[in-house]
């Protein structure tokens, strides 16, 4: 890529920092005001979390913002979550797909975290919706666990394809199939997020979480679901800003592991 100059990356960062707040604002002024409350810190927010990462062309920022969403989410960094819950809606993202983010989260991140990232994003989309609640969401679809076995069956012949023959399940002992209805049979065959975009939400999670042997089987299920490598890679690079390097580069020698192997075919 051409190098860039300090006013590129500062006028790259501002743009962000105008579609995060989805609307006419004195960029300036923010950047000034970002800087004068955190310093050289403020000032890297702006010009490379901002001006760098956000604006590479390998994810849209409707993706990018579901990346740190999901990621914001699982660190519980609850201020954090409500400025990016407000952008991802600002970026594309539906109510009901943030919402999502977090029921995705339940299974991967744990429902407390899920549950705080839940309220949070409510309190944030009724802010920007002027409102001073929203209407409830609608209950998840009472399944019994034959429905729920059948789905599971359906989510894992694709989540598995590629895989290593080894695989990366353990055995829960008399938890697994309860397990697996319910991550499988349920989370992930729930509509209201496609498939792709819980492949993003559950990579993002799992580096965060530095979990690379779950990484490496979400990594491949993401491909298996039209996550492309280069879109990983940029979600990767996400995590430099929002987790730190040394979380990026584990996720990274995850990635590259399994591009490797299918360089080689097996």
């Amino acid at each position: 890529m051409p190098k860039k100059t300090h006013a590129d990356r500062r006028a790259a960062g501002m743009d962000v920092q105008r579609t995060l707040r989805g609307g006419d604002i004195d960029t300036a002024a923010v950047a000034a005001a970002t800087e004068a409350r955190l310093g050289p810190l403020g000032s890297y927010v702006i010009d490379f979390a901002l001006g760098e990462i956000w604006t590479r062309p390998g994810l849209s920022r409707r993706d990018r913002s579901l990346v740190v969403i999901s990621i914001l989410a699982t660190l519980n960094q609850l201020n954090q979550l409500k400025v990016h819950v407000q952008g991802g809606i600002n970026h594309g993202l539906s109510r009901t797909e943030v919402e999502e983010i977090f029921v995705q989260l339940g299974g991967y991140a744990g429902f407390p975290r899920a549950i705080d990232a839940m309220t949070t994003a409510r309190q944030a989309i009724a802010e920007l919706q002027g409102v001073d609640r929203l209407e409830p969401s609608p209950p998840a679809e009472a399944l019994d666990d034959e429905a729920r076995s059948a789905a599971a069956r359906e989510v894992m012949a694709l989540l598995s394809r590629n895989q290593p023959r080894t695989g990366t399940g353990v055995d829960m002992g008399s938890f697994t199939g309860a397990a697996g209805r319910f991550a499988f049979g349920e989370l992930w065959a729930r509509p209201q997020l496609s498939r792709r975009d819980r492949s993003l939400v559950v990579c993002a999670t799992l580096t965060t979480q530095d979990k690379p042997t779950e990484l490496r089987f979400h990594l491949q299920a993401a491909l298996n679901h039209g996550v492309t490598a280069a879109e990983l890679e940029e979600l990767m690079i996400t995590v430099i800003g929002y987790v730190g390097f040394p979380t990026a580069v584990e996720g990274f020698r995850a990635l590259r592991e399994i591009e490797a192997r299918q360089e080689q075919g097996s």
